[in-house]
């Protein structure tokens, strides 16, 4: 479902004119958006969300379903109750009364950001902004190969634990090494395939780091080609 945003290209044209040699307002609110977690900006302005990222939202009467979504780092927020949505701009520009830019000076104070409004910026400004820019490309590339991983993980744990389930309704007169195997590994698998369907992002990502554990086991139990473990 599409995020609405309050915070549109065009209107930030109109908002402010940038200082000759100054960083492009887009490109602060650009960097807002992606330097912050939506999560952390919502504690930090009072508004704790639940385990699954939702929250009761301050923006329409009476919601006592939690009905507001957070999504993780810079992917915004969305009220399925009010249908408002949009970045960490939005959400406290709506929650603080503020104007788009107000906003962006707010967190670029609370948040010690650094940002350089309404003002030159320094030659190691540029450079640090670059190398946030290349660490955050980084940390995208790599949450995309660890996403890639999981789900190709969890669909080979689940074949496991399929393969014995039908087993245990079977005959079981003649089983392979394989099959007996997955018999015996039956809980181990279940375990895995719960704790990165729905683990904590801390538990997925501890079974990320002893992925060679998972994938040997699956490799022994399924007779396809083993998977890639060198993920970044």
């Amino acid at each position: 479902m599409p995020v609405p945003c309050v915070t549109g290209r065009g209107r930030l044209s109109k908002l402010h004119k940038p200082l000759k040699g100054a960083l492009a307002l887009t490109d602060i609110f650009r960097e807002v958006r992606e330097r912050l977690n939506m999560e952390d900006v919502a504690r930090h302005y009072g508004h704790e969300p639940n385990r699954a990222g939702f929250l009761c939202c301050p923006f329409h009467r009476g919601d006592r379903t939690a009905s507001l979504k957070l999504y993780p780092g810079g992917r915004g927020w969305h009220c399925f109750g009010c249908n408002r949505g949009g970045s960490v701009i939005d959400f406290v520009a709506l929650d603080l009364g503020l104007s788009p830019l107000d906003a962006v000076k707010r967190l670029n104070t609370d948040f010690a950001l650094g940002l350089p409004i309404d003002r030159q910026q320094t030659p190691a400004e540029r450079r640090e902004a670059e190398q946030a820019a290349q660490r955050r490309r980084e940390v995208a590339d790599t949450y995309r190969a660890f996403e890639q991983w999981r789900t190709d993980t969890i669909n080979r744990l689940n074949a496991c634990f399929r393969g014995a389930h039908l087993l245990q309704i079977s005959s079981l007169d003649r089983l392979t090494e394989r099959e007996a195997l997955a018999l015996r590994e039956q809980a181990t698998v279940e375990y895995f395939s719960d704790l990165l369907s729905f683990g904590t992002l801390a538990e997925q990502v501890a079974v990320f780091r002893d992925r060679k554990e998972v994938e040997i086991l699956c490799n022994r139990i399924l007779p396809s080609t083993p998977m890639k473990s060198d993920v970044a």
